[in-house]
């Protein structure tokens, strides 16, 4: 579970919970290293997660609009229930596959050649993957316009009837990117990447009339974009040859048409400008765009656009080691935002000025908000670790409390005084926990007393909260040493949880929390008692008493 949390906000894991808690995920099943699942929301959403084995890594994609960070809570829900039923799930997986491999094993070529034959005939899509896949080359070609076109014909088919496409509806976009895919697994880049430049422009050209601009189509916009410039550089193409793709991704930043993509195009810029005459090219495209001076930062619209072009500048400047006009332009603006002070910072760094560098970043931390001091503080950590062990425990203390990473909080214990730490450190941090993540504070704190084998205060904290999944959580960590009361909180909790909903996917998670209680030592008969009484107030639900029997 607390390697789901780290995939999500806080936010989306307790919502995750709670759906997977009500049965909302159904249909869940795996192939191969494919697994997908229908979670049911506001209405019902696809989820599809890809397992690489090699990597020990997953990829995670839903059909619902969130773009909020991190994954959504549908496919939280999605892997909570894959963990859940992890024996289950694997089960049902080596059973399709193992029929599959039989029936293949049982084929002649012939018979698998006339089925594939049959199949192309019948699948025009499905002909023109083969053709590309195995040679590189599709069936039929298209110019930009051509795939627009195509595209644009799925966006009529969800329109309502004033052209409007409502929140939560999404164009299927599978088929032309799996179309690039292919063409890149091939090595025609240039064709994928012609692609990937409709899809973009399509996606762009219709965010007016999507009730969504920062979920479902701005994700698919940003993938665009991305493979779009990665496929530029697979071309390896000269700086000439690459001259017009640049005036394209900067025409498009200066456009700036919708507003919330500009990034993407900058970020395009970055990824494909990587040689100095390139550099030089977009440096002198920028030149005219230039603003004079920051605006009022009243004037939110203007300020943030003249900002972005001025850290462009900047980031140029800074790679073409253009020294000279690079200090002039920081030293103007790095008082006023925190992110021209970092580039001051780290520019000196890199020019061995780093007591200059010092002095800037401790005046960054006087001159914005504890929230943006992030990359300015693990700065400093670099040279308060050897020369200001103080600051370097205090910046640690602030670093930890604001993004919980515990790499930080073992510096922290490493340095610090074994009286010190558990008189002063502990509580200092404990009590300046951001109280509006209450929740996430409280699982924090929990961690804590865990890893400083204060367990009472662990277990206090845990049935605080009152959630089996929580009990859950912890169960290793705590049910041992505190049989009674974890057996005591996990049937108090049960009852009520079972009232909750129906369904098998709900009733196979009361089996397993029933399966974690019967491991509990001692209360063998209490534990017999329950069960006989969920039978007993179930015995209508044939569904329940089926799933009871894996208890």
């Amino acid at each position: 579970m607390k390697d789901i949390k780290k995939l999500c906000t806080e936010t989306s894991f307790e919502r995750g919970l709670e759906y997977f808690q009500m049965g909302n995920v159904t249909d869940l099943e795996q192939f191969g290293n494919k697994i997908t699942a229908t979670v049911e929301g506001t209405r019902d959403y696809t989820v599809t997660i890809h397992i690489n084995i090699n990597k020990e890594t997953i990829t995670a994609t839903c059909t619902c609009p969130y773009d909020w960070g991190g994954y959504c809570k549908h496919i939280v829900a999605t892997l909570i229930a894959l963990l859940e039923n992890d024996p289950e799930i694997k089960k049902d997986k080596d059973k399709k596959e193992k029929k599959i491999k039989k029936i293949l094993n049982n084929l002649s070529f012939d018979e698998l050649k006339d089925f594939l034959i049959s199949e192309l005939e019948n699948n025009p899509p499905l002909r023109n993957h083969f053709t590309i896949y195995f040679s590189g080359k599709s069936s039929k070609g298209k110019s930009l316009n051509g795939y627009k076109k195509e595209i644009n014909l799925s966006y009529r088919e969800i329109r309502d009837f004033d052209g409007y496409i409502e929140y939560g509806t999404e164009v299927d976009f599978s088929y032309i990117r799996d179309l690039a895919v292919r063409y890149t697994d091939a090595g025609n880049f240039l064709e994928a990447a012609t692609i990937y430049q409709a899809l973009s422009e399509v996606i762009a050209e219709n965010m007016e009339e999507v009730d969504d601009s920062d979920g479902y189509y701005r994700d698919e916009f940003c993938l665009a974009i991305e493979y779009f410039a990665n496929c530029i550089n697979e071309t390896e193409l000269s700086h000439i040859g690459k001259k017009k793709y640049i005036d394209y991704f900067f025409s498009k930043y200066i456009e700036n048409d919708p507003d919330y993509f500009r990034e993407h195009y900058d970020s395009a810029l970055s990824e494909i400008c990587l040689s100095k005459d390139d550099l030089e090219y977009w440096k002198k495209l920028l030149k005219p765009h230039l603003p004079k001076d920051l605006p009022d930062s009243e004037q939110w619209s203007e300020y943030y656009q003249a900002k972005e072009l001025l850290l462009t500048q900047l980031y140029l400047l800074d790679s073409l080691n253009h020294k000279k006009e690079f200090y002039e332009l920081v030293k103007k603006y790095y008082r006023q935002e925190e992110e021209f002070c970092l580039s001051y910072i780290e520019r000196l760094e890199k020019d061995n000025r780093c007591k200059e560098a010092i002095k800037i970043a401790e005046e960054g931390l006087n001159l914005f908000p504890e929230h943006m001091l992030t990359k300015i503080r693990q700065f400093l950590n670099k040279f308060y670790k050897k020369q200001s062990p103080e600051k370097y425990k205090q910046n640690l203390i602030k670093l930890f409390i604001q993004n919980r990473d515990w790499n930080n909080y073992e510096r922290l214990k490493k340095i610090s005084f074994k009286e010190e730490w558990k008189e002063k450190i502990l509580s200092l941090i404990i009590n300046n926990l951001p109280k509006d993540r209450d929740r996430f504070s409280s699982d924090t704190i929990i961690d804590i007393y865990l890893k400083e084998e204060m367990f009472e205060e662990a277990l206090e904290q845990v049935l605080a909260k009152e959630s089996l999944f929580t009990l859950d959580t912890y169960y290793k960590d705590l049910s041992v040493k505190f049989p009674e009361g974890y057996f005591k909180a996990y049937r108090e909790l049960l009852i009520p949880f079972t009232d909750i909903k129906m369904g098998r996917s709900h009733y196979r998670n009361i089996v397993n929390y029933l399966s974690r209680m019967k491991r509990i030592k001692g209360f063998e008969d209490d534990f017999n008692q329950l069960v006989n009484l969920l039978k007993t107030k179930y015995a209508k639900r044939p569904a329940f008493l089926d799933e009871m029997k894996y208890v």
